[in-house]
């Protein structure tokens, strides 16, 4: 350490001394009171109690010291020992009227010191009451103190045969006491609009702090409903995109938890039964713990069982009070607890438990806000369900509509089965009987064939709803090198529109025949008809019949099992 350094950490520790010891001489200066003006008065009162008290102590010990001491003295520079301690012990609790009495009292001593002569000390000691009235006293006390200061000086010298006192002493005294009024005055009014201007300084910060707490919690309310806003626009999000119930169940606890900060979020859906609400998603360990032990509350039991069955919230502000709640094991730190129905469709599908470690943590903004969500999970759900309801019957339908199509191709290709055509440099032909080994290949396999050569050939199965109809074989010439990936591809594309088209053309086959056969059944249903007359009618049916249907031969008859057995 340098030479600098050592001064300069000297200087440092004499300073902390030197703080120190006015930190302990100003803590015998406080005055307990909340009025400033007794507190200031009160504080120079001590001051000067303390100046004069050792300015008497250092007088009387310099009397004892050399000898001079007198018992009229001695008691006059006792006394004022015993009166300003009494003085400063009032004046430190705050009392008004410790500066009067000290005043008075110097105004009946200070005149013992005055002489016929205007020594130093003598003009010292009756100015002292007179100029420390404005400090610590009212400002009319100044006139007053200079009388009785007056008063005094001429009792003191009649009473002790004193010469009479120098007119100059009550010249002094006079202009003192003028002075000493007027500076009170002004003093007083200063303090006074000091005193107005400090009030009216506290009252601004008063509202201003007022303004700030108001403002830092409107920004807190602003800052909580933007996270709900989201938290709320997030969950809808989910609901209106995930149509698989188990992930839109745990993403919805995951987003509520934590957008609004919570200790636990669980959802409970109804059992099929009715009679039990199943945990079916939940946070965290508990969550987890809760779903693999298949945690479950029956119907009207604790908040959520209370819940389903009320179609209601119900909101537990202190856990630990509320008659309904059951505890769970899992979550020993829950503190406020509140139980929302999911609701769709004037039904209760189950019910969303948020959970805080904070007590009275849901008031009725936030039960609002997680009670639309609720509800839109309740919709999403409710919806999902329908979706794999519609599903179901639609891969149903289309199992139903597959295995008709796949009856109807197998009799369409028995009924022709050499059905096809050939396209080469003569032009496009009908083909019978032809199935060249890559053809069999991909017919039998279902998937694309190479020929023989491996490069030239190519066979694609047609493929109606998964079955297969028929089989595309392409040839390239001699020299054309393999077939590249777009090229493949294309076919691809082209092989499935073929099965599509094939599709779309039987159908339409389909329904023109049936057209055909609705339009034949009414033209012999409308000549059938044509007459009231039984026998006509029988003949009529029985030539119609038979030349619509190209039979050889039609019989119809009238009667009944009676007359076949003769009973």
């Amino acid at each position: 350490m340098s030479v600098g350094d050592n001064d300069l950490s000297q200087l440092q520790q004499g300073g902390i001394v030197v703080k120190g010891v006015f930190n302990l001489f100003n803590r015998f200066l406080i005055v307990q009171t909340d009025d400033e003006l007794v507190a200031q008065r009160g504080r120079l009162l001590n001051i000067i109690i303390w100046v004069i008290g050792f300015a008497d102590v250092l007088i009387i010990f310099k009397d004892i010291l050399f000898g001079t001491v007198r018992p009229e003295y001695l008691v006059v520079e006792v006394v004022p020992l015993v009166v300003f301690s009494v003085l400063y012990w009032y004046a430190r609790r705050g009392h008004r009227w410790p500066p009067q009495v000290f005043l008075a009292f110097l105004a009946l001593v200070a005149p013992y010191a005055v002489r016929e002569d205007l020594t130093g000390q003598s003009v010292l000691a009756v100015a002292i009451p007179v100029v420390v009235t404005p400090l610590i006293a009212s400002p009319w006390l100044g006139v007053p103190v200079a009388v009785v200061e007056i008063v005094m000086v001429y009792v003191l010298s009649s009473a002790l045969d004193y010469p009479p006192p120098n007119p100059l002493v009550i010249v002094i005294l006079g202009v003192l006491g003028s002075a000493s009024w007027l500076s009170s005055w002004i003093i007083e009014n200063a303090l006074r609009e000091a005193r107005r201007h400090g009030q009216a300084l506290a009252e601004s910060n008063r509202e201003l702090e007022a303004g700030r707490v108001l403002l830092e919690a409107r920004t807190h309310e602003l800052e909580r409903r933007s996270a709900y806003l989201q938290g709320s626009a997030e969950v809808g999000r989910a609901a209106t995109t995930v149509l698989q119930t188990d992930q839109l169940v745990r993403q919805v606890v995951e987003l509520i938890r934590q957008r609004f900060g919570l200790y636990y979020v669980g959802l409970f859906l109804l059992s099929e039964s009715g009679e039990w609400a199943v945990l079916r998603a939940g946070t965290g360990d508990a969550g987890r713990e809760m779903l693999a032990r298949g945690h479950r509350i029956r119907v009207g039991e604790g908040m959520v069982g209370w819940s389903i069955a009320h179609a209601q919230a119900r909101v537990a502000l202190d856990a630990g009070v509320d008659a309904v709640r059951l505890a769970t094991p899992e979550l020993p730190d829950t503190r406020s607890e509140a139980a929302l129905p999911l609701r769709s469709r004037d039904q209760v599908l189950g019910a969303l438990t948020v959970q805080s470690d904070q007590s009275g943590a849901f008031d009725k903004e936030t039960i609002v806000v997680l009670q639309t969500m609720a509800d839109q999970v309740a919709i999403a759900l409710d919806n999902a369900r329908l979706f794999a309801e519609s599903q179901a019957a639609l891969e149903a339908t289309r199992r139903v509509y597959g295995e008709l199509s796949r009856e109807v191709w197998a009799e369409l290709l028995h009924a022709r089965p050499n059905l096809g055509f050939i396209r080469n440099e003569y032009g496009v032909f009908p083909v019978r009987d032809v199935w060249r080994p890559e053809m069999r290949t991909a017919l039998q396999t279902q998937e694309t064939a190479p020929g023989e050569d491996g490069v030239a050939s190519l066979a694609m199965p047609i493929k109606v709803r998964g079955q297969v109809i028929g089989v595309i074989d392409a040839r390239k010439p001699e020299g054309a090198g393999e077939w590249t990936p777009e090229q493949t591809t294309l076919l691809e594309t082209m092989t499935e529109q073929l099965g599509v088209a094939l599709e779309s053309a039987r159908l339409y086959q389909d329904a023109q025949s049936r057209a055909a056969r609705e339009r034949l059944i009414g033209d012999v249903t409308a000549r059938m008809r044509e007459t009231l007359d039984l026998e006509t009618v029988l003949k009529t049916a029985t030539r119609e019949i038979g030349e619509v249907l190209g039979l050889a031969a039609l019989d119809v008859r009238l009667g009944t099992e009676a007359e076949l057995t003769g009973e």
